[in-house]
């Protein structure tokens, strides 16, 4: 069957139509000369939401195409190609357009955020960026084009977060969408995908972004209790209870100290140099007596090689770090090997160029004497 081009979402799955889908851009008529236009993206964008076409008629008869542009967002994305054509409709308007986000700009509408020529984000609002999504039916082949489609998109999406952030390796941002990465403002700001950072400011949402929350991977607990409407205080709140003593922390290793410690120790038992990096590895500078031990594990070490006549393996071994167990079957394996030959416990086998000596026979002996019994002269003679 032929399939239908699908709607491809970067975005919450889509929920029924409510109140609170809208969007306002202020009366340009009633601004001062010096006044910014405001514009308020607050929530879903195509679908049920803010339609790309209705959004961009209105935004140009509102603009007079000299003053600044302001784009207030909170939005958890929606539709991908009307918010690609509101990000390509804000970058062709330059620098006058800044998007300010006022608490979350999710999938597409971060999308919207980067198309400004500048990007500010309250120290408390977040961005999101994630793969676009979308419903699929049809026969093998349809899924096939379907999924490649889907690629081309994702890679639409990161040339438009890379127009933006230049720095931003292509492979890295690949694997940002494939996680569902949520950024807060500092984060966006080290990226490149943010100018600016301002002081924290009340979060906006719409009626239904706390329920659109509700449907995005991995979204932060701290954001969506920040978006949760303000509880009416209790008349009389309880005190709060006195704070627990903090724990005091066990006085702090002085790592300067015990490494000075393992070096004079190393130079006492006349160990190898390599032996003091070994020392601090091994203990972790965790306490003296952790020192002390490795110092004695590294002269034992050196003790059993020089025995098993094979000094030169000491520095090799001691800087291995192994035990002294380990190290004695490293020095036996050695041995072996120089040895030339496996060692065994069978018998060596028979060599057919050496005579055997059998001993007495009782057949010859009894021979012999019959001959005798036979001759007795001969035994005389």
């Amino acid at each position: 069957m032929n399939q239908v081009a699908p709607r491809i979402f970067n975005g919450p799955a889509p929920a029924p139509a409510a109140n609170g889908n809208w969007y306002r851009i202020s009366n340009a008529a009633n601004l001062a000369a010096d006044q910014a236009l405001e514009v308020e993206l607050y929530d879903e964008i195509g679908a049920w939401g803010i339609r790309a076409a209705d959004f961009i008629r209105d935004l140009k008869a509102a603009d007079d195409g000299q003053r600044d542009i302001v784009v207030g967002i909170s939005s958890l994305g929606g539709d991908v190609f009307d918010g690609i054509a509101i990000h390509n409709t804000l970058r062709r308007l330059g620098n006058r357009v800044t998007a300010r986000i006022d608490s979350v700009a999710a999938s597409i509408a971060s999308i919207i955020a980067v198309g400004a020529h500048r990007v500010v984000m309250p120290a408390n609002s977040m961005m999101m960026i994630h793969n676009p999504w979308t419903f699929a039916m049809g026969e093998a082949d349809d899924l096939r084009a379907t999924a490649d489609m889907m690629d081309k998109v994702r890679d639409n999406l990161i040339g438009c977060y890379r127009a933006k952030a230049p720095a931003l390796a292509e492979d890295e941002l690949v694997q940002m969408l494939a996680d569902t990465t949520w950024l807060t403002a500092q984060e966006a700001l080290a990226l490149g995908l943010v100018d600016e950072v301002t002081d924290i400011a009340p979060l906006k949402a719409s009626a239904n972004m706390r329920a659109g929350l509700g449907r995005l991977k991995n979204a932060p607990p701290a954001l969506l209790q920040a978006l949760e409407e303000p509880a009416t205080p209790p008349a009389d709140p309880a005190p709060a209870p006195a704070p627990e003593p903090e724990p005091v922390p066990p006085a702090a290793v002085d790592a300067v100290a015990m490494a000075k410690l393992a070096a004079r120790l190393c130079n006492e038992a006349a160990l190898p140099a390599v032996a003091v990096d070994s020392v601090i590895t091994v203990s972790a500078l965790a306490s003296e007596s952790a020192i002390r031990n490795a110092v004695t594990q590294a002269t034992e070490i050196r003790d059993l090689c020089k025995t098993a006549k094979l000094p030169e393996l000491a520095n090799s071994l001691i800087a291995s770090g192994l035990d002294v167990e380990s190290a004695r079957a490293r020095l036996f394996d050695k041995m072996v090997a120089d040895a030339g030959d496996e060692l065994d416990n069978l018998p060596p086998a028979d060599d057919p160029a050496v005579p055997k000596n059998k001993g007495p026979s009782a057949r010859n002996i009894y021979a012999s004497r019959r001959a005798r019994a036979a001759n007795p002269q001969r035994g005389n003679v």
